[in-house]
């Protein structure tokens, strides 16, 4: 063999050897790096948010508002990201539990739909429903928890069924003694004053001030109030019963963002009952 032949096949050999050996010393190969984003690799998550404090309804808010993040593993948020007219706007929430995380609605927010982002730089998906922000106002925005509220019902009360839940239930069941007094929650006129055969008797208001409908099912009997009669909170309503389909005497509570069956949107009233019944 010539040695020319050698010194190539020596080459060749040597490169063969070179690429066996590279990866034992390149040392653990490493993940590809993804910027902060949906699918970063974080396990927080955003199921919804919910106004809470000095809000005009459940999605909608202005600056200074305070709102619930819920979903999971939240206790690891570091950052709230709102929508803002010029970009992304981040404040730090206040309270983080793992289900829940609190920050206040900051200037310069606009409609969006905000997320979250983790210690390690994950970013939850956007929470699935807008949050409308409205602008400020010199004047006063309505409040769940305002003294222009009551508790709809007059009485010994206890929570029986949430809303939502494995058969979709739309409203909050409220147990009462059969008679005790139900009132108007918000000021607002009388929109439905009827009878159907699973609601039983119920009556609808149509909140004053905010775009939502309040409803109450299962009365005693039909309320005395007219379609189209104005009341204030606390006007008397009519009486918790167990006429339609009800097992025991409670109130069927349904809080609806605009108009209620007709293209509006069932929002769990929970949050609005809370702060009603504190603020009484």
């Amino acid at each position: 063999m010539s040695s020319n032949r050698r010194a190539i096949d020596t080459r060749v050999g040597l490169g063969v050897l070179l690429a066996v050996l590279a990866p034992a010393f390149a040392g653990p190969a490493r993940a590809a790096v993804v910027p902060g984003g949906v699918g970063a690799g974080g396990a927080v998550s955003v199921a919804d948010v919910i106004c809470v404090k000095q809000c005009i309804a459940v999605h909608k808010v202005r600056p200074g508002s305070t709102v619930r993040f819920r979903g999971s593993d939240l206790e690891e948020v570091s950052q709230v990201v709102f929508r803002g007219a010029g970009g992304p706007l981040k404040v730090t929430p206040m309270r983080r539990t793992e289900r829940a995380a609190t920050a206040v609605v900051p200037e310069g927010a606009v409609a969006g739909r905000p997320y979250v982002i983790d210690q390690a730089g994950h970013q939850s998906r956007p929470a699935p429903h807008k949050l409308f922000v409205l602008a400020p106002t010199t004047a006063p925005a309505p409040v769940v928890s305002s003294p222009a509220t009551a508790y709809p019902i007059a009485g010994p009360h206890e929570l029986w069924e949430g809303f939502g839940g494995t058969r979709e239930h739309g409203g909050v069941d409220v147990g009462a003694a059969c008679g005790t007094p139900l009132v108007a929650a918000l000021p607002g006129k009388v929109e439905y004053n009827k009878y159907e055969s699973r609601a039983g008797n119920y009556l609808v208001i149509d909140a004053e001030g905010v775009d939502a409908d309040i409803i109450y099912m299962h009365m005693t009997a039909p309320s005395s109030l007219k379609v189209g009669t104005l009341v204030t909170a606390g006007t008397p309503v009519g009486t918790v019963g167990d006429t339609g389909n009800a097992s025991g005497c409670h109130l069927h509570f349904e809080y609806w963002m605009g108009e209620a069956w007709l293209g509006g949107e069932a929002v769990d009233p929970l949050p609005y009952l809370k702060a009603w019944e504190a603020a009484g």
